[in-house]
């Protein structure tokens, strides 16, 4: 029984299929969304209630009612921040949504037990993108630097 949690914990810390899928977005689709909440009506296992329109947040619903509370909003991150409010989002500007609604949304703590739902934007990912290569070429420099003073 032990070796069974443990294999399962470490399925679920190393991105193993009990984790929640990441949809990435194809860049090249026009939207045919009109709200960030159009685009989550399109996502397994979310309900997101009427409205949603000129900056109000709809009942969005993901595992349903908490226990502890009468909150059914799951907890939203956008680019690794937490927020209460995403009317702000554009469909065009997500590159991709994954929706944690199982143990693995238990690493957001108490804020995730409604289900959590987090947000990449395309401007993030270039950011990270841009940040990555500055790491490749600040380590292809050094060992440069490092070769050439070796050789001298």
């Amino acid at each position: 029984m032990k070796r069974m949690l443990l294999l399962l914990t470490a399925l679920a810390l190393l991105g193993g299929p009990l984790c929640a899928q990441e949809k990435v977005r194809d860049p090249k689709d026009k939207t045919q969304y009109n709200t960030v909440f159009d685009l989550l009506r399109a996502e397994p296992g979310v309900s997101v209630s009427p409205g949603g329109g000129d900056g109000v947040m709809p009942q969005i619903v993901i595992r349903g009612v908490g226990t502890n509370s009468n909150q059914t909003q799951p907890l939203f991150v956008v680019d690794g921040i937490i927020t209460d409010d995403v009317t702000y989002l554009l469909p065009e500007d997500i590159y991709s949504i994954e929706v944690l609604k199982d143990g693995t949304s238990g690493i957001y703590g108490v804020q995730g037990q409604n289900g959590v739902i987090m947000f990449k934007t395309k401007s993030a990912m270039a950011a990270e993108k841009a940040a990555a290569e500055a790491r490749k070429a600040e380590k292809k420099a050094a060992r440069e630097a490092k070769r050439s003073k070796k050789n001298k």
